[in-house]
């Protein structure tokens, strides 16, 4: 049985994010470590809501209930975009750029003009994902064009 991914980082516009497969309920979540400018979330606290986190143009925590024909409770959906935006709970604004190594995300945080998916750090964007892969138990990379982060090949 392969290892699972169990942490990594998120650069976003404001913030960096450590973010973790599970917690002690099996759940993923993220912890915000750093802040520049304003935010709902403050440094120190704690993003999350969900039995599965996507990574999406942001990290968007849900609940991966889907549809059944006889009631609506009967399945549970990976993909999220296909659970209905009701099970989606908390998220984090657009996502710069995925570390495996704190520094790295640091000196990301630290350049000037940030961009979403910012093609300066999309070798290690990727490197994550690849890491992650598409069989977590806990993440899910999200495909959908409109919500994808990066086009994998």
């Amino acid at each position: 049985m392969p290892e699972i991914f169990e942490k990594f980082y998120a650069v976003t516009g404001t913030s960096i994010y450590e973010v973790y497969a599970k917690d002690e309920n099996g759940h993923p979540y993220a912890v915000k470590i750093e802040l520049k400018g304003e935010s709902k979330v403050q440094k120190g606290e704690r993003v999350n809501g969900g039995t599965m986190l996507a990574i999406a143009t942001n990290l968007q925590f849900y609940i991966n209930e889907g549809r059944g024909l006889l009631s609506p409770q009967t399945s549970f959906e990976r993909r999220l975009e296909y659970v209905n935006t009701g099970w989606w709970r908390g998220g984090t604004s657009k996502i710069v750029a995925l570390f495996l190594n704190e520094q790295e995300a640091r000196c990301c945080f630290e350049e000037p003009d940030l961009k979403p998916c910012d093609p300066r750090w999309l070798v290690k964007t990727k490197e994550v994902i690849e890491k992650i892969g598409e069989e977590h138990p806990t993440i899910s990379i999200c495909h959908y064009p409109e919500l994808c982060l990066v086009k994998t090949d």
